[in-house]
Protein backbone atom coordinates (compact mmCIF):
# COMPACT_ATOMS: atom_id res chain seq x y z
CA UNK A 1 0.00 0.00 0.00
CA UNK A 2 1.38 3.37 -1.03
CA UNK A 3 0.86 6.68 0.74
CA UNK A 4 -0.73 9.33 -1.42
CA UNK A 5 -1.21 12.94 -0.32
CA UNK A 6 -3.96 15.07 -1.84
CA UNK A 7 -3.20 18.78 -1.38
CA UNK A 8 -6.04 21.10 -2.36
CA UNK A 9 -7.78 23.94 -0.53
CA UNK A 10 -11.14 22.88 -1.99
CA UNK A 11 -12.70 20.04 0.00
CA UNK A 12 -14.99 19.02 -2.87
CA UNK A 13 -11.96 18.47 -5.09
CA UNK A 14 -10.23 16.40 -2.41
CA UNK A 15 -13.38 14.34 -1.94
CA UNK A 16 -13.60 13.69 -5.68
CA UNK A 17 -9.97 12.55 -5.92
CA UNK A 18 -10.43 10.33 -2.86
CA UNK A 19 -13.55 8.80 -4.41
CA UNK A 20 -11.79 8.05 -7.71
CA UNK A 21 -8.80 6.49 -5.94
CA UNK A 22 -10.89 4.24 -3.70
CA UNK A 23 -13.22 3.26 -6.53
CA UNK A 24 -10.62 2.50 -9.20
CA UNK A 25 -7.70 1.37 -7.02
CA UNK A 26 -9.19 -0.35 -3.95
CA UNK A 27 -6.65 -1.26 -1.30
CA UNK A 28 -3.71 0.33 -3.12
CA UNK A 29 -3.43 3.62 -1.24
CA UNK A 30 -3.35 5.10 2.21
CA UNK A 31 -4.90 8.48 1.44
CA UNK A 32 -3.88 11.65 3.27
CA UNK A 33 -5.37 15.11 2.78
CA UNK A 34 -4.09 18.65 3.28
CA UNK A 35 -5.99 21.90 2.75
CA UNK A 36 -2.96 24.15 2.18
CA UNK A 37 0.70 24.02 1.22
CA UNK A 38 2.10 24.31 4.76
CA UNK A 39 -0.08 21.52 6.08
CA UNK A 40 0.89 19.38 3.09
CA UNK A 41 4.60 19.95 3.71
CA UNK A 42 4.18 18.88 7.33
CA UNK A 43 2.47 15.69 6.17
CA UNK A 44 5.32 14.99 3.75
CA UNK A 45 7.89 15.41 6.51
CA UNK A 46 5.86 13.24 8.84
CA UNK A 47 4.47 10.54 6.57
CA UNK A 48 6.99 10.26 3.70
CA UNK A 49 4.36 10.07 0.98
CA UNK A 50 5.00 8.09 -2.21
CA UNK A 51 2.76 10.28 -4.35
CA UNK A 52 1.84 13.96 -4.14
CA UNK A 53 -1.29 15.15 -5.93
CA UNK A 54 -1.30 18.91 -5.58
CA UNK A 55 -3.31 21.84 -6.81
CA UNK A 56 -1.14 24.61 -8.23
CA UNK A 57 -2.99 27.43 -6.47
CA UNK A 58 -3.11 27.02 -2.67
CA UNK A 59 -2.86 29.24 0.41
CA UNK A 60 0.47 29.78 2.21
CA UNK A 61 2.53 27.74 -0.24
CA UNK A 62 1.55 27.05 -3.84
CA UNK A 63 1.80 23.67 -5.52
CA UNK A 64 5.05 24.42 -7.35
CA UNK A 65 6.77 25.50 -4.13
CA UNK A 66 5.36 22.49 -2.29
CA UNK A 67 6.55 20.09 -4.99
CA UNK A 68 10.01 21.64 -4.97
CA UNK A 69 10.30 21.13 -1.18
CA UNK A 70 8.87 17.61 -1.49
CA UNK A 71 11.54 16.69 -4.05
CA UNK A 72 14.26 17.87 -1.68
CA UNK A 73 12.86 15.72 1.13
CA UNK A 74 11.89 12.70 -0.99
CA UNK A 75 13.75 12.76 -4.32
CA UNK A 76 11.81 9.82 -5.78
CA UNK A 77 8.34 11.09 -4.86
CA UNK A 78 5.84 10.95 -7.72
CA UNK A 79 4.10 14.27 -8.39
CA UNK A 80 0.90 15.10 -10.23
CA UNK A 81 -0.27 18.70 -10.62
CA UNK A 82 -3.88 19.66 -11.23
CA UNK A 83 -5.30 23.13 -11.60
CA UNK A 84 -8.09 25.17 -13.05
CA UNK A 85 -5.53 27.48 -14.61
CA UNK A 86 -4.28 26.57 -18.08
CA UNK A 87 -1.02 28.41 -17.52
CA UNK A 88 2.00 27.49 -19.64
CA UNK A 89 4.41 28.82 -17.02
CA UNK A 90 3.04 26.38 -14.48
CA UNK A 91 3.36 23.57 -16.99
CA UNK A 92 7.02 24.48 -17.56
CA UNK A 93 7.71 24.48 -13.82
CA UNK A 94 5.97 21.14 -13.46
CA UNK A 95 8.16 19.65 -16.17
CA UNK A 96 11.30 21.05 -14.55
CA UNK A 97 10.32 19.25 -11.36
CA UNK A 98 9.74 16.09 -13.39
CA UNK A 99 6.12 15.88 -12.38
CA UNK A 100 4.27 12.86 -13.69
CA UNK A 101 1.70 14.98 -15.45
CA UNK A 102 -0.33 18.13 -15.38
CA UNK A 103 -4.08 17.88 -15.72
CA UNK A 104 -6.76 20.54 -15.69
CA UNK A 105 -9.85 20.74 -13.54
CA UNK A 106 -12.45 19.43 -13.79
CA UNK A 107 -10.53 16.16 -13.71
CA UNK A 108 -11.29 13.74 -16.52
CA UNK A 109 -11.84 10.36 -14.86
CA UNK A 110 -10.30 8.27 -17.64
CA UNK A 111 -7.21 10.48 -17.92
CA UNK A 112 -6.81 10.41 -14.16
CA UNK A 113 -7.12 6.61 -14.08
CA UNK A 114 -4.44 6.21 -16.76
CA UNK A 115 -2.03 8.57 -15.01
CA UNK A 116 -2.42 6.83 -11.63
CA UNK A 117 -2.01 3.44 -13.30
CA UNK A 118 1.27 4.62 -14.78
CA UNK A 119 2.45 5.87 -11.39
CA UNK A 120 1.58 2.54 -9.76
CA UNK A 121 3.47 0.67 -12.45
CA UNK A 122 6.60 2.70 -11.76
CA UNK A 123 6.29 2.35 -7.99
CA UNK A 124 5.68 -1.40 -8.14
CA UNK A 125 8.64 -1.85 -10.48
CA UNK A 126 10.86 0.23 -8.21
CA UNK A 127 9.85 -1.78 -5.15
CA UNK A 128 10.40 -5.14 -6.84
CA UNK A 129 13.79 -4.10 -8.19
CA UNK A 130 14.82 -2.88 -4.77
CA UNK A 131 13.72 -6.08 -3.05
CA UNK A 132 15.64 -8.20 -5.57
CA UNK A 133 18.79 -6.20 -5.02
CA UNK A 134 18.81 -6.67 -1.24
CA UNK A 135 22.20 -7.92 -0.14
CA UNK A 136 21.99 -7.86 3.61
CA UNK A 137 22.72 -11.58 3.80
CA UNK A 138 26.21 -10.94 2.38
CA UNK A 139 27.34 -8.48 5.04
CA UNK A 140 30.00 -10.09 7.22
CA UNK A 141 28.82 -8.31 10.33
CA UNK A 142 25.19 -9.12 9.69
CA UNK A 143 25.60 -12.41 7.87
CA UNK A 144 22.45 -14.40 8.32
CA UNK A 145 23.04 -17.38 10.61
CA UNK A 146 23.05 -20.78 8.99
CA UNK A 147 19.80 -22.53 9.80
CA UNK A 148 19.91 -25.67 11.89
CA UNK A 149 18.39 -28.68 10.18
CA UNK A 150 15.31 -28.54 12.35
CA UNK A 151 14.69 -24.91 11.47
CA UNK A 152 15.22 -25.58 7.77
CA UNK A 153 12.44 -28.15 7.82
CA UNK A 154 9.93 -25.80 9.47
CA UNK A 155 10.72 -22.53 7.71
CA UNK A 156 7.49 -20.92 6.56
CA UNK A 157 7.44 -18.94 3.35
CA UNK A 158 5.25 -16.33 5.01
CA UNK A 159 7.93 -15.65 7.63
CA UNK A 160 10.52 -15.10 4.91
CA UNK A 161 8.20 -12.71 3.12
CA UNK A 162 7.67 -10.81 6.37
CA UNK A 163 11.42 -10.51 6.88
CA UNK A 164 11.87 -9.22 3.33
CA UNK A 165 9.07 -6.70 3.81
CA UNK A 166 10.61 -5.58 7.10
CA UNK A 167 13.92 -5.02 5.33
CA UNK A 168 12.14 -3.07 2.62
CA UNK A 169 10.26 -0.92 5.15
CA UNK A 170 13.57 -0.06 6.80
CA UNK A 171 15.18 0.86 3.49
CA UNK A 172 12.20 2.99 2.45
CA UNK A 173 12.15 4.63 5.90
CA UNK A 174 8.61 3.63 6.86
CA UNK A 175 8.66 3.45 10.69
CA UNK A 176 4.91 2.91 11.09
CA UNK A 177 4.83 0.14 8.49
CA UNK A 178 7.95 -1.37 10.04
CA UNK A 179 6.38 -1.54 13.49
CA UNK A 180 3.29 -3.26 12.10
CA UNK A 181 5.31 -5.88 10.21
CA UNK A 182 7.51 -6.63 13.21
CA UNK A 183 4.41 -7.04 15.34
CA UNK A 184 3.01 -9.55 12.84
CA UNK A 185 6.22 -11.55 12.89
CA UNK A 186 6.44 -11.56 16.69
CA UNK A 187 2.84 -12.73 16.98
CA UNK A 188 3.63 -15.65 14.66
CA UNK A 189 6.77 -16.52 16.60
CA UNK A 190 4.92 -16.46 19.91
CA UNK A 191 2.86 -19.45 18.79
CA UNK A 192 4.88 -22.26 20.36
CA UNK A 193 2.73 -24.90 18.68
CA UNK A 194 3.65 -23.67 15.20
CA UNK A 195 7.41 -23.23 15.60
CA UNK A 196 10.15 -25.06 17.42
CA UNK A 197 12.34 -23.13 19.90
CA UNK A 198 15.30 -23.46 17.53
CA UNK A 199 13.37 -22.01 14.61
CA UNK A 200 11.97 -19.21 16.77
CA UNK A 201 15.49 -18.18 17.77
CA UNK A 202 16.58 -18.32 14.15
CA UNK A 203 13.80 -15.90 13.14
CA UNK A 204 14.56 -13.68 16.13
CA UNK A 205 18.23 -13.45 15.16
CA UNK A 206 17.31 -12.71 11.55
CA UNK A 207 15.05 -9.88 12.71
CA UNK A 208 17.70 -8.62 15.11
CA UNK A 209 20.18 -8.43 12.23
CA UNK A 210 17.83 -6.31 10.13
CA UNK A 211 17.07 -3.91 12.97
CA UNK A 212 20.63 -3.47 14.21
CA UNK A 213 22.09 -3.13 10.75
CA UNK A 214 19.93 -0.02 10.29
CA UNK A 215 20.84 1.57 13.64
CA UNK A 216 23.91 3.79 13.09
CA UNK A 217 25.06 3.54 16.69
CA UNK A 218 24.88 -0.27 16.82
CA UNK A 219 28.26 -2.02 16.88
CA UNK A 220 29.34 -5.57 16.19
CA UNK A 221 29.80 -6.07 19.91
CA UNK A 222 26.23 -4.89 20.53
CA UNK A 223 24.93 -7.36 17.97
CA UNK A 224 26.92 -10.29 19.31
CA UNK A 225 25.82 -9.57 22.88
CA UNK A 226 22.15 -9.31 21.91
CA UNK A 227 22.33 -12.43 19.74
CA UNK A 228 23.98 -14.42 22.52
CA UNK A 229 21.30 -13.29 24.92
CA UNK A 230 18.57 -14.45 22.54
CA UNK A 231 20.20 -17.85 22.17
CA UNK A 232 20.21 -18.50 25.94
CA UNK A 233 16.84 -17.04 26.92
CA UNK A 234 14.18 -19.66 27.61
CA UNK A 235 11.02 -17.58 27.30
CA UNK A 236 9.91 -15.90 24.10
CA UNK A 237 8.54 -12.94 26.07
CA UNK A 238 12.14 -12.10 27.05
CA UNK A 239 13.33 -12.44 23.45
CA UNK A 240 10.45 -10.24 22.32
CA UNK A 241 11.48 -7.56 24.82
CA UNK A 242 14.99 -7.41 23.34
CA UNK A 243 13.67 -7.11 19.79
CA UNK A 244 11.15 -4.42 20.73
CA UNK A 245 13.89 -2.43 22.42
CA UNK A 246 15.87 -2.24 19.19
CA UNK A 247 12.70 -1.68 17.16
CA UNK A 248 11.87 1.35 19.32
CA UNK A 249 15.38 2.72 18.86
CA UNK A 250 15.25 2.27 15.09
CA UNK A 251 11.77 3.75 14.65
CA UNK A 252 12.81 6.75 16.73
CA UNK A 253 15.85 7.22 14.48
CA UNK A 254 13.70 6.92 11.36
CA UNK A 255 11.09 9.35 12.65
CA UNK A 256 13.76 11.89 13.49
CA UNK A 257 15.35 11.51 10.07
CA UNK A 258 12.04 11.77 8.21
CA UNK A 259 10.28 14.38 10.26
CA UNK A 260 13.17 16.61 11.06
CA UNK A 261 12.91 16.62 14.84
CA UNK A 262 14.10 20.21 15.03
CA UNK A 263 11.33 21.32 12.68
CA UNK A 264 8.63 19.57 14.72
CA UNK A 265 9.99 21.07 17.92
CA UNK A 266 10.00 24.48 16.22
CA UNK A 267 6.32 24.05 15.34
CA UNK A 268 5.48 23.06 18.91
CA UNK A 269 7.36 26.05 20.31
CA UNK A 270 5.59 28.31 17.85
CA UNK A 271 2.21 26.94 18.90
CA UNK A 272 3.07 27.46 22.58
CA UNK A 273 4.13 31.05 21.88
CA UNK A 274 0.81 31.74 20.19
CA UNK A 275 -1.44 29.88 22.65
CA UNK A 276 0.33 30.04 26.03
CA UNK A 277 -2.71 31.77 27.54
CA UNK A 278 -4.87 28.76 26.71
CA UNK A 279 -4.91 25.20 28.04
CA UNK A 280 -1.91 23.32 26.67
CA UNK A 281 -1.83 19.54 27.02
CA UNK A 282 0.62 16.99 25.66
CA UNK A 283 -2.14 15.39 23.60
CA UNK A 284 -3.13 18.74 22.08
CA UNK A 285 0.45 19.61 21.12
CA UNK A 286 1.05 16.12 19.70
CA UNK A 287 -1.99 16.55 17.46
CA UNK A 288 -0.52 19.75 16.02
CA UNK A 289 2.49 17.87 14.61
CA UNK A 290 0.83 14.47 13.97
CA UNK A 291 2.94 12.59 16.53
CA UNK A 292 2.02 10.35 19.44
CA UNK A 293 2.16 12.12 22.83
CA UNK A 294 4.88 9.82 24.15
CA UNK A 295 7.04 10.23 21.05
CA UNK A 296 6.67 14.02 21.06
CA UNK A 297 7.55 14.18 24.76
CA UNK A 298 10.71 12.13 24.28
CA UNK A 299 11.73 13.97 21.11
CA UNK A 300 11.19 17.41 22.65
CA UNK A 301 13.35 16.52 25.64
CA UNK A 302 16.04 15.05 23.40
CA UNK A 303 16.20 18.11 21.14
CA UNK A 304 15.89 20.84 23.79
CA UNK A 305 17.31 19.16 26.88
CA UNK A 306 14.15 20.29 28.69
CA UNK A 307 10.86 18.50 29.26
CA UNK A 308 7.82 19.86 27.46
CA UNK A 309 6.04 20.51 30.77
CA UNK A 310 8.99 22.49 32.11
CA UNK A 311 9.33 24.45 28.86
CA UNK A 312 5.68 25.53 28.97
CA UNK A 313 5.95 26.51 32.63
CA UNK A 314 9.12 28.55 32.06
CA UNK A 315 7.64 30.23 28.98
CA UNK A 316 4.55 31.26 30.92
CA UNK A 317 6.63 32.53 33.82
CA UNK A 318 8.74 34.71 31.51
CA UNK A 319 5.58 36.17 30.02
CA UNK A 320 4.30 36.79 33.53
CA UNK A 321 7.54 38.63 34.36
CA UNK A 322 7.04 40.88 31.35
CA UNK A 323 3.47 41.69 32.35
CA UNK A 324 4.39 42.31 35.98
CA UNK A 325 7.02 44.86 35.01
CA UNK A 326 5.57 46.23 31.80
CA UNK A 327 1.90 46.61 32.70
CA UNK A 328 -0.37 47.58 35.56
CA UNK A 329 -2.51 44.46 35.24
CA UNK A 330 -3.76 42.83 38.40
CA UNK A 331 -2.11 39.56 39.43
CA UNK A 332 -5.32 37.64 38.87
CA UNK A 333 -5.53 39.01 35.31
CA UNK A 334 -1.88 38.20 34.62
CA UNK A 335 -2.53 34.69 35.90
CA UNK A 336 -5.31 34.17 33.37
CA UNK A 337 -3.33 35.85 30.59
CA UNK A 338 -0.48 33.34 30.90
CA UNK A 339 -2.67 30.26 31.10
CA UNK A 340 -3.35 29.80 34.82
CA UNK A 341 -7.10 29.93 35.53
CA UNK A 342 -6.40 29.71 39.28
CA UNK A 343 -4.39 32.64 40.62
CA UNK A 344 -3.28 30.74 43.71
CA UNK A 345 -1.65 28.05 41.57
CA UNK A 346 0.00 30.72 39.43
CA UNK A 347 1.44 32.43 42.53
CA UNK A 348 2.71 29.12 43.89
CA UNK A 349 4.37 28.26 40.57
CA UNK A 350 5.92 31.72 40.20
CA UNK A 351 7.37 31.50 43.69
CA UNK A 352 8.78 28.02 43.00
CA UNK A 353 10.54 29.29 39.88
CA UNK A 354 11.80 32.68 41.11
CA UNK A 355 11.78 32.34 44.89
CA UNK A 356 9.52 35.36 45.26
CA UNK A 357 5.81 36.11 44.91
CA UNK A 358 4.52 37.99 41.85
CA UNK A 359 3.70 41.07 43.94
CA UNK A 360 7.12 40.87 45.58
CA UNK A 361 8.76 40.66 42.15
CA UNK A 362 6.78 43.66 40.95
CA UNK A 363 7.75 45.69 44.03
CA UNK A 364 11.40 44.71 43.68
CA UNK A 365 11.33 45.91 40.07
CA UNK A 366 10.26 49.34 41.30
CA UNK A 367 6.76 49.20 39.84
CA UNK A 368 4.03 51.13 41.64
CA UNK A 369 2.12 48.76 43.85
CA UNK A 370 -1.37 47.89 42.66
CA UNK A 371 -4.08 48.19 45.28
CA UNK A 372 -5.21 44.60 45.50
CA UNK A 373 -7.12 43.15 48.41
CA UNK A 374 -4.80 40.17 48.46
CA UNK A 375 -2.10 38.48 46.43
CA UNK A 376 -4.78 36.78 44.33
CA UNK A 377 -6.99 39.75 43.67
Amino acid sequence: MYKILIADDEKMERDLIRYLLTRDFPGRFQILEASNGEEALLFIRREKADILLTDVQMPFRNGIELASEAKKLIPDIEILFFSGFDDFEYVQNALILRAVNYILKPVNEEDFRQIITGILTRLDSRTIDFAKSMSYYQDSFYDRPKRPEEAAETTAQSDQILLENISLAISLKRPDQLAGLVDQLLVKCSDSTAHSPVYTRHIAISLLQLLMKAIPSATEADFEAAAEEIYVLRHFSDIREILLRYLEQLTADLHQEIDGAGYCVHLVRQYIAEHYGEELTLNLLAEQVYLSPNYLSNMFTKVTGCSLHKYIKNFRMKKAQELLVGSNMKIVDISRAVGYPTASYFIKTFQEVYGITPSGYRAKAGMPEKKETSETS
